[in-house]
């Protein structure tokens, strides 16, 4: 640590011979630093603040009829890309910036400061941008930060804009290609069901296996019928012939009562379901009681009317065997026309085999031609939902109420200018001089060395020092010396001096001086 100290010490020694020409040098410096300052033209900083507002109004009242884009995301990326080639010659054009551009380099150098000057900043969560420039122009600054501010404001909404037209455009053409499809799958279903009528599924939609399948069905319930129609026909032939005999031993069942009986009994379910719906005083019950009442009366003047003895030659005349005729006669025709549906039915399955082939082909067809009607349609109605979406998104980003922007702070040309900062300057070029000089005077000590120490000369020559002779001043010396030490201390006070009074001028707004200096040749 010693040996640091002195090593250290030996060197400030060392340089302190040449402090003449280090209080030169910073002289020097601080002279040359104040006339750059002082030269410096002034410059003109304007701000403008905006906040873009993307919490629209209508944006609950379009949920679900309308795209919302996000806007926030669309914003930032605006002002991401707002500094290219196109909008910075914008920006040059209408602040009037390209007038001094006589080639394509000038063009560029102005373009570059453009770019490299101009600050965009966001203010977070509340989307508030910030727009600085700064020139030496205090109006050039303001139609810069006016023309930034433009640009965002036409760009953001150019952007929303050129999106849903884009979008809508495209939904147009694609609905009216899906509209010319749909046409051609309607003309095509319908030339197809009109060239094959007789193949085509019935109106509930079944095919050829369940048609014939309900067909065979059905032939089984009527041939079911028909037997069933066939015994109630022979037991009625056996009634009329053993009436036709005259045999008395058989008791006949007058077929009347069986009528009553079978009317009273679909009376009395009729009344159950009127009470389930009406009361006791209702007019269509009391009429059903009475019709009730009524057919019980008639079965019980039937019940009366018994044959105790029947005459071949009075049968015409007889009540029941005239009943009996007439629904022998009633069950062979309803026997003739189910024989008749029986044959028709029976005719239809056969046709139905015999068409197996043609009708499957058909019912294949006219699914393939069924399946691509479907799907075009319900494209086709999608694609009308979505172009609907889309103008609506289109109208209501047109109107204005999905982005608002709110200029906080326009931009306005500065009366005093906001730098450069010279006080600053001013204040650095004190140390920066001193830096110099000390840096100029440790040089000179290490081209013009000389030996501090006997140490220091035996460690260099590497022989022992074997004694040294000390300076003896005398005091008309030591005042020289005193004096030339005072008078590099008051070179210094001044050179401190001079740096303070030039930061003092400089904060004081001295114009005058600064006019004076600036017309110094540097």
């Amino acid at each position: 640590m010693h040996e640091l100290y002195a090593f250290i010490l030996g060197e400030l020694r060392g340089a302190w011979r040449f402090r003449w020409y280090a209080l030169l040098v910073a002289w020097v410096v601080v002279i040359a630093g104040v006339i750059v300052v002082l030269k410096m033209p002034d410059q003109y900083r304007v701000d403008a603040r905006v906040q873009v507002d993307t919490e629209s109004v209508l944006r609950p009242l379009l949920d679900g009829l309308a795209v919302s884009p996000n806007l926030s995301d669309r914003v930032a990326m605006m002002a991401n890309t707002l500094l290219n080639r196109d909008n910075l010659e914008r920006i040059a054009r209408e602040s009037d910036l390209l007038i001094t551009a006589n080639d394509a380099v000038e063009e560029q150098r102005v373009l570059n400061g453009l770019r490299s000057n101009i600050s965009l900043s966001s203010g977070g969560r509340n989307n508030v941008y910030t727009i600085a420039y700064e020139s030496g122009d205090p109006e050039v600054s303001r139609k810069v930060v006016q023309s930034v501010l433009d640009i965002l404001m036409d760009q953001t909404l150019g952007v929303t804009r050129t999106d849903s037209d884009t979008a809508t455009d495209f939904l147009e053409r694609q609905v009216r290609e899906y509209e010319d499809r749909l046409r051609s799958a309607e003309e095509r279903l319908a030339n197809f069901k009109r060239e094959n009528v007789g193949l085509l599924p019935d109106q509930g939609g079944r095919d050829y296996y369940q048609r014939l399948r309900a067909a065979e069905d059905n032939l089984e319930e009527l041939e079911a019928e028909l037997r069933t129609a066939q015994n109630r026909r022979n037991a009625l032939r056996r009634e009329i012939e053993l009436m036709e005999s005259g045999q008395q031993s058989r008791e006949v069942i007058n077929p009347r009562v069986a009528a009553l009986d079978e009317q009273i009994q679909a009376s009395r379910e009729r009344l159950e379901d009127l009470r389930l719906r009406y009361t006791d005083q209702h007019p269509d019950v009391i009429a059903a009681e009475a019709q009730i009442e009524r057919l019980q009366q008639e079965r019980e003047v039937a019940l009366n009317q018994r044959e105790t003895t029947i005459e071949p030659d009075r049968l015409s005349s007889n009540p029941v065997y005239q009943e009996l005729q007439i629904r022998m006669n009633e069950q062979n025709s309803e026997i003739a026309a189910l024989e008749t549906r029986i044959s028709d039915q029976r005719r239809r399955i056969e046709n139905l085999l015999s068409q197996v082939d043609d009708i499957t082909r058909v019912e294949t067809q006219l699914a393939d031609l069924s399946r691509d009607y479907e799907v075009t349609r319900d494209r086709y109605q999608m694609l009308l939902g979505r172009l609907s979406t889309a103008q609506l998104s289109t109208e209501a980003g047109t109107s204005g109420g999905q982005v608002r922007f709110r200029v906080l702070d326009p931009p306005l040309a500065p009366n005093n200018p906001s730098g450069p900062p010279r006080k600053l300057y001013l204040a650095a070029l004190l140390p920066l001089g001193l830096g110099f000089g000390g840096g100029i005077a440790y040089l000179l000590h290490q081209l013009r060395p000389v030996f501090q120490s006997r140490r220091s000369l035996s460690e260099l020559t590497g022989r022992p020092v074997l004694g040294s002779v000390s300076l003896v001043m005398s005091p008309m010396q030591r005042r020289l010396k005193f004096g030339a030490v005072a008078v590099f201390g008051l070179a210094v006070l001044c050179l401190v001096g001079a740096v303070m009074a030039s930061v003092l001028f400089a904060e004081l707004g001295a114009e005058h001086l600064q006019d004076i200096v600036r017309r110094l040749p540097l």
